[in-house]
This record gives structure tokens, C-alpha cells and sequence, in this order.
């Protein structure tokens, strides 16, 4: 499987799934699951033994259309919603970033040995922003009453997602990292420390030569 088909196999997967009354949200993830396993199977290599870098394509790919979602999120629904503004909202959007995603996330780490900063890093910048909108556009569709008020939620929410973790990103991410270099300076059994499993390669847009680990 080449790098080129990724993109068609989704889309046919979600045409296929629309035609037939399914869901192409879902049709589209199984069908990226169904490349990424058999990716993983068939390790393609080119001419020169390089390991063909499919999964950084797909990566850089989704950042792209990630990035054209939002662009078109903001320019189209989040004006509208801008105008219907009221406290209720506002303070379902703070706990929606807090609370309502913060504690789901620190139970479901209960028992993995991890640090509470790491616990609270994970639940600050877990799923967000195009999470919402997909499942948002999940109800749109079946026309549920309230689906107006439902949808300016959903954008004042994601809209303030962006604000927050795109200013406390740098910060954020630099004071973990200290305290991560103090933490495994100090401790052994450090859980953060642990050695994972090999991953493909993954880029960053942009930077090409970098891989996150």
C-alpha cells in the first residue's frame, strides 16, 4: 500500500457509507484504522532501504486539513455564534475545558503510575477542537430539537479551545519539560520514563527532519 491511496480509501469509504445510509465519520476512521494495520504489517521500503514514510504524509495531510477546518470554522460559525453570546454558554465552555474533560481524564489514568503534572498536562491538552465539531455535525444530521443552541455551544466552546491552548501551549509545554528532566533526575521508577513501543516515524509540517517522541 502506497502513501497515495490513504486519501482515496477514506474517501471512498465515506462516499460508501453516505450512498448507503451509514455513517462516513465512522466509515472513514475504520477504513484509516484498516491502512494504519496493514501498513504496519507490510513495511513498504523504497529503492534505497529508506522506510517509505507514509504515516508521516497522512499525519502532515490531517495537520493540513485540520488547519483548513478551523480556518472555515472560524470564518463561518463562529461569528454567527459570537452574536448570540450569553453567560450560559460561557461558563458551560469553561467547564467543558476543565471539568467536564479534565476529570473524565485523571479517572481514566487512576492506577497508571503517572505524576499528577502529568495527569493534569494530558487532561489540559487532550482532544479537542475538531473532536466537537465532528460530533456536533453527528446530531446536525439528525435534525434533534435544540440542534441551533447545540451548535453555538459547540462553537464558543471549540472557539475558546483555540484561545486558551494555543496561549498556554509554549508555557505549558516548557514547564513540563523541566519538571519532567527534574523528576527523572531524582527518580527511577519514574512511570513517564518508561520506554514505549516503536512507533512510524512521525513529522511534524514544517519539519520534515524532526519526530516526536
Amino acid at each position: 500500500m502506497h502513501r497515495s491511496t490513504t486519501v482515496p480509501v477514506a474517501a471512498g469509504a465515506y462516499e460508501l457509507a453516505v450512498v448507503t445510509d451509514g455513517s462516513g465519520f465512522i466509515a472513514a476512521w475504520v477504513a484509516g484504522f484498516a491502512c494504519g494495520f496493514a501498513l504496519r504489517r507490510h513495511r513498504i521500503e523504497n529503492d534505497r532501504g529508506q522506510p517509505d514514510h507514509t504515516a508521516e504524509f497522512t499525519e502532515n495531510l490531517g495537520e493540513l486539513l485540520a488547519a483548513i477546518s478551523l480556518l472555515v470554522f472560524g470564518a463561518v460559525l463562529l461569528g454567527p455564534a459570537l452574536e448570540h453570546l450569553s453567560w450560559r454558554i460561557i461558563l458551560y465552555a469553561v467547564l467543558s475545558l476543565t471539568v467536564v474533560r479534565m476529570l473524565p481524564v485523571a479517572l481514566s489514568l487512576a492506577g497508571s503510575g503517572l505524576r499528577l503534572p502529568t495527569v493534569a498536562y494530558i487532561g489540559w491538552f487532550g482532544p479537542r477542537g475538531l473532536a466537537s465539531v465532528v460530533l456536533a455535525l453527528l446530531v446536525v444530521e439528525e435534525h434533534v430539537p435544540g440542534v441551533d443552541l447545540l451548535g453555538r455551544v459547540v462553537a464558543i466552546t471549540v472557539g475558546l479551545s483555540v484561545l486558551l491552548h494555543g496561549i498556554s501551549a509554549v508555557f505549558l509545554a516548557e514547564r513540563y519539560g523541566r519538571w519532567h528532566e527534574k523528576a527523572s533526575a531524582t527518580s527511577r521508577d519514574l512511570r513517564e520514563g518508561s520506554p514505549v513501543l516503536d512507533t512510524p516515524e512521525r513529522g511534524r509540517l514544517g519539519r520534515p527532519d524532526q519526530t516526536e517522541t
